[in-house]
């Protein structure tokens, strides 16, 4: 049962907290009717933290020392806490200041300072203290105060000091009629400071902090409630002299309309009269907007100053200017003609016949872009002026595709010629290659009868080697007919690069210009392609040839690669495509090519430079010839006395270089008595074959066509077979090997052609057709291909070795 006398000490705590839960409930009524009063939010926390303190101290006046007087304590120095926060909140709020960085420190630090209170004893302590006050009968027991209690204490009273500072200081406090707070907060202040020396065990009357804090919500509630009734009063004079102007303002209507009466009765009959006419205009007008905004040509009408009146939407779109843009200024002023002339032209003619037709000039646009159109203008008649009504059609897609048109006529003219010269060299190269096996080839059968003391054994050196070398023009013509480039190896044209400036080729051309200088930048990183290693090294050369030639007096020549990876196609002399690419640049500071010969530097047998010394005329065909075998593309920059950058670009390949292979011994070459059959169709060269093999110790016989090998295997089994791939008439060599192998599927075969390998060389190889050797014959190749065919392990040879 509770004491008496105690109940009634704190009946007055419990009507502090009622009141307290009133003001709360009053405040934040008004704040959710008028969400202007941010303030009033904080109003309604202040009374919340009022009507907790004084619930927690009567709940600590009526309970003995225990858990629940603990957390009534705990309550006590939450409020004092939360309470600074509340009061800031409410100043900066009604005194119209930013508090975002108050908030974004306070908040987290308040949290802090909370989270502290409940979870340690450092600001209250478990123990309990009784302290007695006068005109109490019974001592009032609460918990000790811990440590960091004091720093509470001090934090609350000195936020508090430092909130009421704002208010004194605030210069338009009185005005906003807030002395009712500052008394409020100072009533509460020295309440607060009365409960401070009691909570220190000072003898005093009982806690009053309570009653201070329901001075102070009073304070707010108080501000709060002029507030709203000075708004109120606002808004009853408003809706006074809105109900009197609404008045004034019906009498005026009123008036008003008596008098538009009579205005409308005159006017009725005059807009009668003139309706057959508005409608008339209203139509002519629409028809003429819709014909000249949905123009698809740009339409513009100008005073013949050059001054801008009138434009459609077609022309902003084509010229990018906006009706604010040109509406009021003159063609000249914007400077929308790229050839002012062109506008006196028309102007002139316009003066004179008063109308032009289908005139092409050029134009600028707003970004600053040239687009060329064709136009035609009238003079016409607006408002008793002269006007110029212009319509201009953009004819850019007609020049793209005219000057497509004859770029690609070009490239087909071009293309045509070079493939009916390269089908013409292939020709001349297959029949070539057949008369300089007897050069090549008889040779080696002579000098391997005669004694090197011979007065014929330099003879016969010097007509071997004049074959050797025509065979190499002969392989520049393959190139040429776009069949000598077997793209097969992972290759680097860095290392392409570098061997050739240590060639005998390279140190030749250095003898010939002693002005040389040479440098190269070569990227580390440089990515492989897939190609042929003597095309692409006689490529580098015949470019290195040509630059030196164009430096007669002597010059730099640099040598460059780099990786490039276009992400769209490029325009150039050739249309390179988008992709992954490795460039190979040779420039020089030579005397430039003239533009008349740009486009013909790649035809074979023309040239500059001195025949007999520099070459065939064939270099920059083979050039041509090698880059589109490798799908590669050409750019070439070149003026006239500065110098040519030649670019060529090769697809690139991910596949790694191949590890270099062991060196091999000399193959032995000789045979054992097997049997040889030779397969051609032109005679002499079965004669050389089976001469080279029946001096090598092979027995050999020899047939003109397919037909007559496939009767042979059919009748006699022969150990290999030196098969030529193309024969005429007849069957050629693949037809015959797939013939040969439904007869003998184990048949041993070796290819030989006057061409270059092509598919057809690769297809029977992949049915199981041996090494592949070109002709004209030599005794070492044809002698390490049958030999390594027919199994001898000492004599094998890898094809790329042939």
């Amino acid at each position: 049962m509770l004491d008496t006398t105690i109940t009634l000490s704190s009946a007055g705590t419990l009507c502090v907290a009622m009141m307290a839960l009133f003001f709360f409930v009053f405040q934040g009524w008004i704040h959710l009717k008028i969400k202007t009063f941010a303030w009033s939010r904080w109003g309604a926390a202040l009374s919340l933290c009022a009507f907790f303190y004084a619930t927690a101290v009567f709940v600590q006046f009526n309970t003995p020392a225990g858990a629940i007087n603990h957390v009534s304590e705990l309550i006590q120095y939450s409020t004092f806490v939360l309470l600074v926060h509340a009061l800031y909140g409410f100043t900066f709020a009604f005194l119209g200041m930013d508090a975002r960085r108050y908030h974004q420190v306070a908040g987290p630090f308040h949290v802090s300072l909370l989270v502290l209170l409940w979870s340690t004893h450092l600001v209250v302590t478990d123990g309990f203290v009784h302290r007695s006050f006068f005109w109490l009968k019974n001592p009032y027991i609460e918990p000790q105060m811990g440590i960091l209690g004091p720093f509470y204490l001090m934090y609350s009273a000195l936020a508090a000091a430092c909130c009421l500072i704002y208010w004194i200081r605030y210069k338009k406090h009185i005005s906003m009629g807030a002395n009712a707070f500052i008394v409020g907060f100072i009533l509460w202040a020295v309440l607060g400071i009365h409960d401070t020396i009691a909570t220190f065990g000072f003898p005093t009357i009982q806690f009053l902090m309570e009653y201070g804090f329901l001075g102070f919500s009073m304070a707010v509630m108080s501000i709060t409630l002029k507030k709203y009734s000075e708004l109120y009063e606002i808004a009853q004079e408003r809706k006074t002299a809105l109900e009197k102007a609404n008045a004034e303002l019906e009498t005026r209507v009123s008036e008003r309309t008596i008098e538009l009466k009579k205005i409308n009765a005159e006017l009725r009959t005059e807009i009668e009269q003139r309706q057959w006419v508005n409608t008339a205009l209203k139509e002519s007008e629409q028809r003429f907007r819709t014909v000249f905004h949905n123009s698809p040509d740009a339409v513009n009408i100008n005073r013949l100053n050059g001054e801008f009146v009138e434009i459609n939407e077609a022309f902003t779109v084509l010229t990018g200017y906006s009706r604010a843009d040109v509406l009021g200024q003159s063609s000249q002023k914007i400077k929308i003609w790229q050839i002012p002339e062109d506008r006196e032209k028309i102007v002139d003619a316009l003066n004179k016949y008063g109308f032009v037709d289908n005139i092409e000039s050029r134009f600028r646009c707003k970004n600053g872009k040239i687009k060329p159109g064709l136009i035609s203008a009238r003079i016409i008649n607006l408002n008793d002026e002269n006007h110029v009504l212009t319509i201009t059609r953009d004819i850019s897609r007609w020049k793209k595709v005219e000057e497509d048109k004859k770029k690609l006529e070009s490239e087909l003219q071009r293309a045509h010629k070079m493939e009916a010269i390269g089908t013409l060299a292939g020709g001349v190269a297959h029949d070539l290659n057949n008369i300089l096996s007897g050069i090549v080839s008889y040779p080696d059968l002579l000098l391997m009868d005669l004694p090197e003391q011979s007065p014929l054994h330099a003879p016969l050196v010097t007509i071997k080697q004049s074959g050797i070398k025509a065979a190499a023009i002969v392989q520049d013509l393959l190139t040429l007919a776009r069949r000598g480039v077997s793209i097969s190896e992972v290759v680097n044209l860095n290392q392409i690069v570098t061997e050739h400036l240590k060639s005998p080729e390279f140190e030749k051309i250095r003898n010939f210009h002693p002005g040389l200088e040479v440098e190269t930048v070569l990227e580390k990183d440089l990515l492989n392609i897939s190609g042929s290693p003597v095309h692409l090294s006689k490529t580098v050369m015949n470019l290195v040839s040509n630059a030196a030639e164009a430096m007669p007096d002597g010059g730099k020549i640099v040598i460059s690669t780099a990786n490039r990876y276009l992400d769209q196609p490029i325009g150039g002399y050739d249309e390179i495509e988008e992709g992954d690419f490795v460039l190979l640049q040779v420039y020089d500071t030579g005397i430039g090519i003239r533009d008349e010969d740009k486009e013909r530097i790649f035809e074979p047998f023309y040239t500059k430079k001195v025949m007999g010394r520099s070459g065939t005329g064939l270099g920059m065909a083979v050039v041509w010839g090698t880059v589109k075998d490798h799908k590669g593309y050409i750019d070439l920059q070149s003026s006239e006395g500065y110098g040519t950058t030649f670019t060529l670009y090769f697809p690139v390949t991910r596949q790694p270089l191949a590890d270099d292979l062991p060196p091999k011994t000399p193959a032995e070459t000789s045979g054992h008595g097997e049997t040889i059959l030779v397969v051609d169709d032109i005679d002499e060269q079965r004669q050389i074959a089976s001469r080279i093999l029946e001096k090598l110790g092979y027995r050999v016989e020899a047939v003109a066509s397919g037909e007559k090998a496939i009767e042979y295997v059919q009748q006699k089994p022969t150990d290999l077979i030196v098969l030529d791939m193309i024969m005429d008439p007849g069957i050629d060599g693949l037809e015959t090997f797939k013939r040969i192998l439904k007869i003998n599927p184990r048949q041993k075969t070796i290819i030989a052609s006057g061409f270059s390998e092509t598919w057809r060389v690769k297809e029977a190889q992949r049915l199981g057709a041996g090494a592949y050797i070109k002709k004209p014959y030599t005794i070492e190749k044809i002698g390490q291909a049958v030999s390594a065919e027919l199994g001898n392990q000492q004599a094998a040879v890898s094809l790329s070795a042939l």
